[in-house]
């Protein structure tokens, strides 16, 4: 055993860094509670009616189109705000409630689309102004 002095050189090497590219995955996309029977745990509401897509891009943005199954655009909602959820209040383009039934959800990113079907069971509505 001696001890170190400044005239002792010492040299290491490693490899070389590797990265790995993490790949945004569109197929991972989806819509929760599906089907949706006038409940979902997240309302904090009695009169609040909610869907979530989980799984978008936190960066970029994409696109959600929802159609009924006439092929009729029901929604269209864009989301950037760089989280990996966007909520669907069940209501159309003109902030109505949507009825009952099957709905197709186009969600289109840079990475590709995603197709998706929507069941919906709402409760009984009453509406006195439409």
């Amino acid at each position: 055993n001696k001890p170190n002095t400044t005239a002792d050189k010492f040299t290491f090497s490693t490899s070389s860094v590797t990265g790995v590219t993490q790949t945004y995955d569109q197929n991972t996309i989806n819509v929760w509670p599906n089907p949706y029977f006038a409940y979902n745990p997240e309302e904090r509401n009695p009169l609040q009616r909610i869907v979530t897509f989980t799984h978008l891009p936190e960066t970029g943005s994409a696109t959600i189109r929802i159609f009924n199954l006439a092929g009729q655009l029901v929604r269209k909602i864009t989301h950037s705000d760089g989280t990996q959820y966007e909520v669907w209040d069940l209501t159309n383009n003109f902030n109505i409630p949507v009825a009952s039934g099957m709905y197709i959800a186009h969600i289109e990113t840079g990475s590709g689309d995603k197709v998706l079907k929507i069941a919906v069971v709402q409760p009984e509505e009453r509406l006195d102004v439409y």
